[in-house]
């Protein structure tokens, strides 16, 4: 498989998350579509539109499902984020926890969760604009795929660019 830079990168997480957005929207008003459904593809988008950004800002992650350490990475770099990602973390059990445990997850707010995905997307594309834009003025281009398969002991800016690294259990 070719390397992809990391605005390429960024543009292909995009496009995915605008897949289960698509199924997030169709569920606002569809009782026949289960809240576990709807809930783990607000979560993808979710997931994949921080993973969109964080690449777009050469900013290595690893592989990860936890938006709390995807979050965290945001928040590290600094990068400007809409207020809303702080409550994003409340999409987390709905990728795992939720499709997989016996009991019935509590009800999903649908609206508020593609409320969510429609501003994080926005976001999203904002930053990847930029960083088009940036890079159309010959900024460097990085290949954060190789940088997050990179041990830590390897990379002089691991701390100032990683939050702790992500659970176990995603």
């Amino acid at each position: 498989m070719p390397q992809r830079d990391d605005l390429d990168l960024a543009r292909v997480l995009l496009a995915r998350a605008s897949g289960d957005e698509t199924i997030v929207r169709k569920a606002v008003d569809d009782a026949d579509i289960d809240d576990w459904v709807a809930g783990f593809h607000g979560q993808q988008s979710t997931e994949k539109l921080i993973k969109a950004v964080l690449a777009a800002r050469g900013v290595a992650f690893a592989k990860s499902h936890s938006l709390r350490y995807l979050i965290g990475l945001v928040n590290n770099n600094q990068i400007d984020a809409p207020e809303e990602l702080a409550e994003a973390d409340v999409l987390s059990p709905w990728a795992v926890e939720f499709r997989y445990e016996g009991e019935a997850p509590p009800a999903l707010d649908r609206a508020g969760s593609l409320a969510l995905v429609e501003k994080l997307r926005a976001w999203a594309e904002h930053e990847i604009e930029t960083a088009g834009a940036s890079r159309a003025d010959g900024d460097e281009v990085r290949d954060t795929q190789n940088d997050a398969q990179n041990s830590e002991s390897e990379r002089p800016d691991a701390a100032s660019s990683q939050a702790p690294g992500p659970p176990g259990r995603d």
